[in-house]
């Protein structure tokens, strides 16, 4: 062994003692030691006397380090409680909890409050449910977002919905008329704090909802209500469902207005609203203000992609709120209900028109005469299937005159056919003008307009679009079999087909085949009644009318089975009504004697204001008009 080597192990060594020495107990510490042995050893003798005389002790064994560890536990504590301080401030006690709910029932809605955030997490709707029989639910938990969402100076944004609220209140049945008022407190400091009021009615569809802030200013700054929710798939037709779902508000001082039902949208109303509504086809989420709220309103909708086969619409809403004192910051109502045009009217400032029934006239048309028929008709308790039926015999009696005027006119016109074919034949090189002022001519001479089965056309066109707005809006034929439709509501699948066709679907409707092949019969009946005029370059208007039956099977397939019942119905009455007034009311050789009858008294007169017009412009034109 080199010196190196020696020198090197006697360095370990020392090392070694000197690492020995340095862990060896004091004096102070064997004694500790000593005097706890000698407890331990204590305490077991007088365990085993007593075990010996049948009595049992609890025997606990002294740990050094229990105080220490309930030293460490509290300093844990008062950092855990110092960093949510410094990251929350003021709010940092409500930052932390347990998420608690309580349940109010009505008897229309089911409520689920929670203590975080403060708000109604899950609303369902008792007397309705789902087209798979579940229960039916306007907000759901996991798919609902709302809270006042803020500015805290130095500190970042944050908003309630992450906080936790207090509240005395517990879960309660209400029946009738009842009243229940629960209360939940966003404690701050001191005396600061945020409330939400919530004041429950057991027969309405809305509760009443104040929130007040009490100092907060220093803590809350620039608020604004946040509400975020997704739609849940309820109907039998997913794609009828979202486009039939959207935003819907209106600002103070203007009409109801909405964002797109069939793509991605966003607005932001400058005015304050009056409300605004979550529109989910059937039924409704919104918010109604005692006054008006919200200056600078955002307002976005965005529908689920197709493969998303459980949610059909994702709404958000940020409205600003006015916080610059205490008291209360927004008053007003949150409405969960169904989309019913008598429950939604009694609420005012058009919270009906959440409801698309048309604009102008054609809205005009179904809230003065078709809801009013149809809701007298609904209290006979009949099939809705029955009161369609006879809803549209009403509808066709009170048109009747004007149906009559047009068949009328269509007469005169067959009975003018062979002359005008006659004149189209003999100006068919001529220029167009020439033939135009000859064909006026003849129908001054004979008396007949042209125009007048245009009409009493015309006026009805508002009922037709009116039904066309009225069927698939009306929740009371939601879920309403009839014959094989089981949903009038909705389409009427006879035949599900393994592949789908585009614009037409996966499905055969019986209701709208039907209506197809009714309007194809009435076409042909109506068509052959009215002379053929086609001009160089225009289309051929029969070819076209023919065509358009076999259109509407692509664009009605999907469409609520009610409709296609309807206008299948207001065809085949059509028909009816056209060979009775054909055969019983008007007589072709009686038309022909007075338009004998006009040629003798109009060819003493001079030419009409109209024609002389027309002269004079083909005149101008170069035209020989003789």
């Amino acid at each position: 062994m080199d010196k190196n080597s020696v020198i090197g192990l006697v360095l370990i060594g020392l090392l070694l003692i000197g690492y020995t020495l340095y862990q060896k107990p004091s004096d102070a510490e064997v004694a500790e030691q000593q005097r706890l042995q000698d407890s331990i050893a204590t305490a077991q003798l007088e365990a085993e006397k007593n075990l010996d005389t049948s009595s049992t002790v609890e025997v606990t064994t002294p740990n050094a380090n229990t105080e220490e560890a309930a030293t460490q536990d509290s300093s844990e504590i008062a950092r855990e409680d110092e960093l949510l301080r410094a990251k929350y401030g003021a709010l940092a006690s409500a930052s932390k909890g347990n998420s608690e709910v309580l349940e109010v029932e009505t008897e229309l809605l089911r409520i689920k409050f929670s203590n975080q955030g403060g708000v109604p997490v899950n609303v369902e709707l008792k007397n309705f449910s789902s087209y798979d029989s579940l229960p039916l639910f306007v907000i759901r938990e996991d798919l609902s977002k709302m809270g006042y969402e803020f500015t805290y100076p130095s500190l970042g944004n944050f908003n309630t919905k992450d906080f936790y609220f207090t509240t005395s209140n517990s879960g309660k049945k209400l029946n009738g008329s009842e009243e229940y008022q629960l209360i939940y407190t966003l404690p701050i400091d001191g005396n600061r704090k945020i409330e939400h009021i919530y004041t429950i009615k057991g027969d309405a569809y809305d509760i009443g909802v104040q929130t007040q802030f009490y100092d907060v200013s220093s803590v809350v700054t620039n608020p604004k209500l946040t509400w975020e929710l997704s739609g849940i798939h309820n109907e039998k037709s997913i794609e009828a469902e979202r486009n039939n779902s959207s935003v819907f508000f209106k600002e103070e001082g203007s009409g109801r207005d909405y964002l797109s039902e069939t793509g991605d949208d966003e607005d932001n109303p400058e005015d304050p609203l009056n409300w605004m509504a979550f529109k989910q086809n059937f039924f409704s989420a919104a918010l109604i203000g005692e006054k008006p709220f919200g200056k600078g309103t955002k307002l976005v909708t965005e529908p689920y992609p197709e493969e998303n086969d459980s949610l059909t619409q994702r709404y958000y809403a940020e409205i600003p709120i006015d916080a610059s004192g205490t008291g209360i910051v927004f008053d007003g109502k949150l409405f969960f209900g169904p989309n019913d045009y008598k429950i939604l009217k009694d609420y005012g400032n058009e919270f009906d028109e959440i409801i698309n029934l048309g604009w102008g006239i054609f809205g005009w048309v179904n809230k003065y005469i078709v809801i009013i028929i149809f809701d007298w008709l609904e209290q006979t308790g009949m099939s809705y299937g029955i009161i369609i039926l006879i809803l549209t015999l009403v509808i066709k009696m009170i048109l009747s005159p004007l149906t009559f005027k047009n068949y009328l006119s269509s007469a005169k016109m067959r009975v003018l056919k062979p002359e005008i074919e006659e004149l189209n034949e003999k100006h068919k090189d001529a220029e167009p003008m020439k033939k135009q002022q000859a064909t006026m001519d003849l129908y001054r001479k004979t008396g007949v307009s042209p125009f007048a089965g245009c009409i009493p056309m015309i006026i009805q066109l508002p009922i037709l679009y009116a039904m066309f707005r009225f069927f698939p809006s009306s929740i009371q034929l939601r879920h309403e079999p009839f014959l094989w439709a089981d949903d009038l509501s909705s389409y009427d699948s006879i035949a599900s087909l393994p592949f789908t066709i585009p614009f037409y679907g996966d499905h055969v409707s019986l209701f709208t085949l039907l209506m197809a092949a009714s309007t194809f019969v009435y076409t042909i009946y109506n068509s052959n009644q009215m002379p053929t005029q086609s001009q160089p370059g225009m289309p051929n208007m029969k070819v076209i009318m023919y065509i358009f039956p076999f259109m509407m099977l692509f664009f009605f397939n999907s469409f609520a089975s009610g409709l296609s019942y309807y206008y299948f119905l207001a065809n085949l009455i059509s028909i009816l009504q056209m060979l009775v007034i054909k055969k019983f009311f008007i007589d072709e050789e009686k038309i022909k004697f007075q338009i004998a009858e006009n040629k003798k008294k109009k060819s003493k007169q001079g030419k009409s204001k109209f024609q002389r017009k027309l002269e004079e412009m083909a005149k101008q034109k170069g035209i020989d008009t003789k």
